[in-house]
């Protein structure tokens, strides 16, 4: 394909409609020129092909379902990760998907969000090396990624609307430096977020696309909306967002309008066209290559039990012995929650339940024990259990979070399981005390009921092979060897975001800038439920002969070698994570208690010992500042740690960078509310000095006149608002009433906070853009523009 040569035989309105979609899932297509279309399909863990792209209701072809992305990140192997993403390539190719929509690898800033399963880590290291093993592996089949969602996107509510504050360190050090890391591998697109950031919609924000996306971080590709995220077309093609999805033919029309105008040139407009060109010019003969889901499903499966997270294992209940008599109680056994809702949602090849694989054997037995689409406690159901549960050596109870608790579309109101489950789980602790819970959820919980029990094993979301995974790490076929990517809070009050995590349908502050996750918690001192990179294994590992080759950096490049032996002392051969940290002694400028450098996972065989070695440099210690605007590494003292999680140090030392720069002060001398010593209280006054405006309101109450950008939620208290809401509440909750009171009630929320203008192009037709600017002019008392809209013809 000559590019050059298409774009000067191309016309304007050919240009335009390369720039906004043909339909949901397809670029336009330009048949006189043979420049044909390409599809993406969402897909962060598995393929999520819509077959009938001209049906209201979506039709999704049949793919394997892999663990969520919160799953494979406690893997911490990006071997496993290459293997996910080169399986899903694979399916792609089976099916003329161009481009994956995944991986997202937005940090985790609350386990409120209610999209935290498709997100790795609140660390930026461990999601970095994770999601580049995924990438590394659809690419190796010739498919397209898309990471996504950039940036700041940490909630659900009202993530189309809010803008999120927060200042340059923490949007550098934590947010963008997944992005700014992973564009070196070059992945064919970055996928735009739909909140504001700094009171502009990051679909038209120049400085987040173009002079941070583009010019810094060196990205080259296709920069794609989420669905729905644009809110003028024109002024997202100017901070150079190349591809607005879906299509609709009225933003093409916008363009060519404006460009006739002189409000956009054509340079803008031909360089985003030969982004285009490019990337249809890959993959325009992709190679249709069967792929066997069978095969796949075993991956799935084999990811599943190589990433489950043992919590807890006291008097070593865990594992399974075949002389055991087991009680199975729970019915999320069968009816089990192995993927989150949403987008993401997969069409599953074939689903292996925990009651499948479990009840196979002939000393476990099984009971309902409650409803999952029930919070309240079944008396008959707790009358069986009382009567069976003495009578076995051991109870496992299958527990979690189903769907209602957490989406795509809304966030979660609190950290609990469901009331009936954690009453089963305290009362069975009255008959026996030998329960091991199976927990299933894509987020942390509390669990006032720990001491209850005496083993927790945490499957998070582990994909359609979840039944037979779980029987293979309960009866010691495959030694857990999983790591927490997260920190498990006490309680969300603890959470250091709580207080300032979503405020409203306004501003957002990320008033707790760089101390997010473990670097809070440990900064802070605070006593936490698990910390993260917690896991335990049916082996026990032990760490010695820690050694380093020098003891001072002196030069940017220069690295120090660090190695550590680790000894399996049995009883079986297993996987060992081990976690390098660092902490900066006597920091000039404040840094967290503890970092991140990186982590390996090896197999050591029962009685073996094996070498593990790491290579760090000056940059491995680097901090954002932000009077030289970028990463740096003071002079001082650093310990290098070995970890068993991020708050127990198994072995350390120290050495000296001594670069000889000269240290640069910024405002985070001056900001007592932000050193760790001082307790972290991140003051009104000092967050005020750090992102330089004051703290504003973080929910508005819009009067007319209205526009489309407002949301069902704005204009329900209007007369014609309030009836177009009430009409599309009755509609939402018979759609969602099979999924139970709480969720419907949860995507009607989603529903109320969605622009009008993203409702209409995400409605499948339900809702057309026209009639919501009429809706909207109605509203606004403008008879004449109602009039003009209804006798437009797009």
């Amino acid at each position: 394909m000559n590019i050059n040569e298409l774009i000067s035989k191309l016309s304007i309105e050919e240009k335009c409609s390369l720039l906004v979609g043909k339909n949901i899932w397809e670029t336009n297509n330009i048949d006189r020129l043979s420049i044909p279309s390409i599809f993406m399909a969402d897909g962060p863990h598995g393929l999520r092909k819509v077959v009938d792209l001209n049906n209201t209701v979506e039709t999704i072809s049949k793919a394997v379902c892999y663990p969520s992305l919160v799953t494979l990140a406690s893997s911490f192997d990006p071997k496993l990760a290459f293997r996910m993403g080169e399986s899903i390539g694979k399916e792609c190719n089976a099916q003329g998907v161009n481009v994956i929509l995944g991986p997202g690898i937005n940090i985790k800033r609350h386990p409120f969000c209610g999209r935290n399963f498709e997100y790795f880590s609140e660390d930026p290291v461990v999601t970095t090396k994770m999601a580049e093993g995924f990438i590394k592996g659809v690419k190796s089949q010739n498919i397209g990624v898309c990471i996504k969602h950039y940036a700041l996107n940490s909630q659900e509510d009202y993530r189309m609307t809010s803008s999120s504050i927060v200042d340059k360190r923490a949007k550098y050090e934590i947010y963008y430096k997944s992005f700014m890391e992973l564009v070196k591998l070059e992945p064919e697109m970055v996928m735009c977020s739909y909140n504001k950031v700094d009171g502009i919609y990051a679909s038209e924000n120049f400085n987040l696309l173009q002079e941070v996306l583009r010019d810094e971080f060196g990205f080259k590709g296709v920069i794609v909306s989420d669905w729905g995220a644009v809110n003028v077309r024109t002024k997202a093609l100017i901070a150079s967002l190349d591809l607005e999805m879906p299509g609709h033919q009225s933003n093409i029309n916008q363009l060519v309008h404006d460009y006739k105008k002189g409000y956009i040139n054509l340079k803008t407009i031909d360089a985003s066209v030969r982004r285009i060109l490019t990337l249809i010019d890959k993959f325009k003969n992709q190679e249709i290559k069967k792929s066997n889901l069978d095969k796949n499903h075993n991956v799935s499966s084999n990811i599943a039990a190589e990433s489950m997270v043992l919590l807890k294992n006291s008097d070593d209940l865990l594992p399974l012995k075949n002389e055991d008599h087991v009680l199975l109680i729970g019915d999320m056994t069968k009816n089990i929650r192995y993927q989150g809702g949403g987008s993401s949602h997969i069409n599953s090849h074939k689903v292996d339940t925990i009651y499948d694989y479990l009840t196979k054997h002939e000393n476990i037995d099984y009971i309902q024990g409650y409803s999952d689409n029930s919070n309240e406690s079944d008396d008959e159901l707790l009358y069986q259990i009382k009567n069976l549960a003495p009578n076995y050596s051991k109870i496992i109870i299958v527990c979690g979070l189903t769907e209602q608790y957490e989406s795509e579309g809304y966030d979660r109101e609190h950290l609990s399981i469901p009331k009936n489950q954690e009453y089963i789980i305290n009362q069975v602790s009255k008959l026996n005390e030998n329960i091991i819970l199976v927990m299933q959820m894509g987020s942390p919980v509390v669990m006032p009921f720990i001491h209850n029990v005496k083993a927790i094993l945490n499957c998070y979301l582990s994909g359609e092979g979840l039944g037979l995974a779980l029987d293979q790490v309960l009866f010691s076929k495959v030694n857990p060897s999983g790591r927490l990517a997260e920190t498990f809070p006490k309680n969300y009050h603890d959470v250091p975001s709580d207080k300032y995590y979503k405020t409203g349908n306004n501003n957002v502050y990320y008033q707790e800038s760089i101390y997010v996750g473990y670097r809070y918690y440990m900064s802070n001192n605070m006593n936490v439920l698990f910390p993260f990179g917690h896991g335990l294994s049916y082996s026990h590992f032990e760490y010695s002969n820690m050694v380093i080759n020098k003891d001072k950096l002196t030069t940017l490049k220069q690295n120090i070698s660090i190695s550590i032996d680790v000894t399996n002392n049995g009883p079986i051969d297993g996987k060992e994570v081990v976690l390098l940290f660092f902490e900066a002694k006597n920091p000039k400028t404040p840094r967290p208690k503890r970092e991140l450098i990186g982590f390996d996972k090896v197999l050591i065989k029962n009685g073996e010992t094996k070498t593990i070695k790491f290579k760090v440099n000056s940059e491995s210690f680097n901090y954002y500042n932000i009077k030289l605007n970028k990463f740096t590494c003071d002079d001082g003292i650093y310990n290098l740690q070995f970890c068993k999680n991020a708050r127990n140090i198994l072995m350390e030392k120290s050495i000296e960078v001594s670069l000889g720069n000269e240290y640069v002060e910024t405002i985070w001398n001056d900001l007592e509310s932000y050193v760790p010593l001082n307790g972290l209280t991140f003051s009104d006054i000092e967050y005020m000095k750090l992102i330089n405006r004051k703290i504003e309101k973080q929910h508005l109450q819009y009067k007319r006149p209205f526009t489309v950008n407002n949301s069902l939620e704005d204009i329900q208290r209007t007369f014609i608002g309030k009836i177009f809401a009430s009409q599309l509440e009755k509609k939402a909750k018979l759609n969602a009433q099979k999924q139970g009171e709480e969720y419907a009630e949860s995507m009607l929320d989603f529903i109320k906070q969605m622009p009008l203008r993203a409702l209409a192009l995400l409605s499948r037709g339900e809702l057309k853009l026209k009639t919501a600017h009429i809706l909207i002019e109605l509203i606004n008392f403008r008879l004449f523009k109602v009039l003009k809209y209804i006798l437009k013809r797009n």
